[in-house]
């Protein structure tokens, strides 16, 4: 990793940022947003068999240059390394997933964060999470609500952990929780060959894909399609043929299909398992 160098021009174009370059909370809040616009998340490789490397190189090469998404163990790190290149100071921080977990639960470290710091503020900055990922920075000095441009988020200290929590109508729910422990790339080889092998793993079991537009969340989760609209409701619908998924994962959440007989393959045994060809 000391030999690599982030490609910042390829970076920015690939996100469509034209502005400054300076560490502000502007800059930084724009890239956020403007990230998860362009690049989707998305485990096609884990949910297809195929491996997850996570060296930067290869990363940089997969959602720089092939138009690919990916998790949060390849977008976040890559986005460190751009803000790092922009001047910004980046900790990693691996989180325990709460996210549809009961409320007793003790999940295991296996996601990826940042905690990235703007004129003596931290904030906590995520491009990798999913259906629920901020799409803004969120300041770590408050337990007051924040709103981002899609959701309203709030970070409660609980003993040694921050709880990072996001509002859904009238209702808290927790997303991820994480501690001031620094982490470092090697750190995540093993919580990414876990999550990304392991059969019991989401994602291996379940194709996920997600983009945010400037006014909604668009989610793919196997077959079904959801839109979630500005004021919490929700549009479903089944995708009908092997046909529509593909053209769904390319047109709606941009990802560009590589020619793949395993991705191939993992699409027709969505529908082959629901009983539909």
């Amino acid at each position: 990793m000391s030999d690599f160098h982030v490609d910042l021009e390829a970076y920015l174009a690939r996100i469509g940022f034209d502005g400054p370059r300076t560490p502000t909370l502007d800059v930084l809040s724009r890239i956020v947003l403007q990230h998860q616009m362009a690049i989707s998340f998305e485990n096609l490789n884990s949910f297809s068999g195929l491996p997850v490397i996570i060296d930067p190189a290869t990363i940089e090469q997969k959602i720089v240059r092939d138009g690919r998404g990916g998790y949060c163990h390849e977008q976040n790190q890559y986005l460190r390394l751009a803000l790092m290149a922009l001047g910004f100071d980046v900790k990693l921080r691996m989180a325990r997933v709460r996210w549809m977990q009961p409320p007793d639960a003790t999940p295991a470290r296996a996601h990826m964060t940042l905690n990235v710091a703007v004129a003596g503020r931290w904030y906590l900055c995520d491009v990798g999470f999913g259906a629920m990922t901020p799409t803004a920075p969120i300041r770590l000095d408050t337990e007051e609500e924040q709103a981002a441009p899609h959701e309203t988020y709030r970070v409660r200290p609980v003993g040694d952990e921050h709880h990072l929590e996001v509002k859904l109508g009238e209702f808290w729910r927790p997303v991820f929780s994480f501690d001031d422990v620094s982490f470092y790339p090697v750190d995540f080889e093993a919580a990414n060959w876990f999550v990304s092998t392991n059969p019991d793993s989401i994602f291996v079991k379940d194709l996920i894909v997600v983009r945010p537009t400037a006014d909604r969340r668009q989610i793919l989760n196997n077959t079904t399609l959801s839109i979630r609209d500005p004021d919490g409701s929700v549009r479903r619908q089944t995708l009908a043929s092997v046909d529509e998924l593909r053209s769904t994962v390319t047109g709606m959440f941009g990802v560009q299909l590589p020619a793949s007989a395993a991705i191939d393959r993992a699409f027709e045994r969505l529908f082959l398992n629901e009983g539909r060809t």
